[in-house]
């Protein structure tokens, strides 16, 4: 019978999709329906949307994987920045929306022109110059990208008198002519992570984030061959809706949600793509994703558990529990309960004691991840959240609103509470909507297996239901054991 080595961290695959390898990461990535339209060559802008954890990163590298390897016959020009890249190469300043879209505009340009440059021989020398001025973006309209960019290569660099023809090698103008042929001439894939990177709700910084989704939106639109693909967090769009201009880009939007299917697929497939590559030759080598989940999955932990009444539950049931729905922190989940296993001689799989015994750091990650994510919508986080400490698993809307009268609000002037997501401090109900929104609180079922998280039902919290206490409120498993909570 098969034998994982526990320790070994490769078996859970790398829980940052940007770090991991992308034959790595296709090898084990689940597709998903609903990003069909982001991998369509036809489709010129799509973003997607997710919390913290969700995969944006992931799907970016799937997405650049198949550009790179699938798509050979029409040989893309990928370019894969970090928005804190973008944000280097200019000096952003300021908050009037047209003229940092036009800025905006000016930064990508300049980035597809260093690309360019890298590929084939010649540099950039000055990091600070403004490579594309607002009436040269302009003369861009509908034109092909790249051929209409190396166009003004060949000038005058602007802000400078000195034209770059004469220090180009003899052979580049072959080079270009290749790159400016309507017919050969590559598409522009520009794939954009993290723009919104250290985000804090100020009108400084939706100026700029906003200004940025205007300006990609623009571009992709008024250029032939030009693909580009970003990522946002949820809770970081929420923030800009009231901008202008961006209630056009919902269309282009794709939210991230994973089903307690696919998220047992993701974990299955990764340990089988393990498997195969280090013992090729076993009988568990041979097992197929569709039919053998299960027996993949018990390869590596043990089944059956009992788990909220039912003794034969498989020992996922608990991992989708603590997982939230997330990839990554069913990843990290999964090596720190690994780790644990491997440290008792005697376990050959990881059970559930294994997770039991790291649920306190486990707890503690999730806690910093919250705080990291949605600091910028509330200055009082921590203090929110520790509120919940050694209290109760399980509320009424009244019950919780007591709590967080009692641990939180204690007294305090209500103009001395933060603004919640940039509106004023009124009741409870809107602390504990804000809780809700968080994934820190779901609503619990009768049959105590059953959730409704935020993005199941966002207007459950302040229904008639609710405020007529006919709901129980459950704190999410992954923070009890850190909150102190039986």
């Amino acid at each position: 019978m098969l034998r994982i080595n526990l320790k070994d961290r490769k078996i859970f695959g790398n829980e940052a999709g940007e770090d991991e390898n992308l034959e790595i990461l296709n090898s084990y990535y689940i597709e998903h329906p609903n990003f069909d339209d982001f991998f369509d060559s036809d489709e010129r802008l799509s973003i997607v949307s997710a919390r913290k954890g969700m995969g944006k990163s992931a799907l970016l590298s799937r997405l650049h994987f198949k550009l790179i390897n699938e798509d050979k016959y029409h040989n893309p020009l990928v370019i894969r920045v970090k928005g804190n890249e973008l944000l280097g190469l200019g000096d952003f300043k300021g908050e009037n929306h047209s003229y940092l879209e036009n800025y905006w505009k000016q930064i990508i340009c300049k980035r597809i022109i260093i690309e360019i440059g890298s590929q084939i021989g010649f540099a950039l020398t000055s990091d600070d110059m403004s490579f594309v001025e607002l009436s040269e973006l302009e003369g861009l309209k509908s034109k092909n990208l790249i051929g209409g960019l190396l166009a003004r290569v060949k000038g005058k660099l602007p802000g400078t008198e000195i034209t770059i023809d004469k220090d180009i090698p003899e052979n580049l103008d072959k080079l270009l002519k290749r790159y400016q042929n309507s017919e050969s001439s590559p598409s522009v894939w520009l794939l954009i992570d993290d723009i919104d990177a250290k985000f804090q709700n100020t009108t400084e910084n939706q100026a700029r984030v906003g200004s940025f989704f205007s300006a990609i939106r623009s571009l992709s639109f008024d250029n032939e061959n030009l693909n580009i693909r970003a990522t946002v967090r949820s809770d970081v769009w929420s923030c800009l809706r009231h901008l202008e201009d961006l209630d056009k880009l919902q269309q282009y939007m794709i939210d991230i949600f994973w089903s307690k299917k696919y998220m047992r697929d993701m974990l299955a497939q990764r340990i089988l793509v393990y498997i195969q590559k280090n013992f090729p030759d076993s009988n568990e080598a041979k097992f197929k994703l569709k039919g053998d989940y299960n027996k993949i999955i018990d390869t590596v932990f043990k089944s059956p558990i009992d788990w909220r009444g039912d003794k034969e539950a498989k020992l996922f049931d608990a991992i989708s529990a603590f997982s939230n729905r997330r990839p990554r922190w069913m990843g990290q989940l999964c090596r720190m309960a690994s780790k644990n296993a491997s440290e008792h001689i005697q376990a050959k799989k990881v059970n559930l004691n294994h997770i039991n015994n790291i649920l306190l750091d486990f707890g503690a990650l999730r806690r910093d991840d919250l705080i990291k994510e949605h600091d910028h919508q509330f200055d009082e986080l921590s203090q929110l959240i520790d509120s919940l400490r050694s209290t109760q698993k399980e509320f009424t809307q009244a019950e919780l609103h007591l709590v967080i009268d009692k641990n939180f609000i204690r007294g305090r002037d209500l103009a001395a509470i933060p603004k919640i997501h940039g509106k004023q401090y009124i009741e409870p109900e809107d602390l504990g909507d804000f809780l809700y929104k968080l994934g820190l609180i779901s609503r619990a079922h009768d049959d105590g297996k059953k959730f409704t998280h935020y993005t199941d039902d966002p207007d459950l919290y302040r229904s008639i239901e609710n405020r007529n206490d006919n709901i129980i409120w459950s704190i999410h498993p992954a923070y009890r054991t850190f909150l102190n909570i039986k």
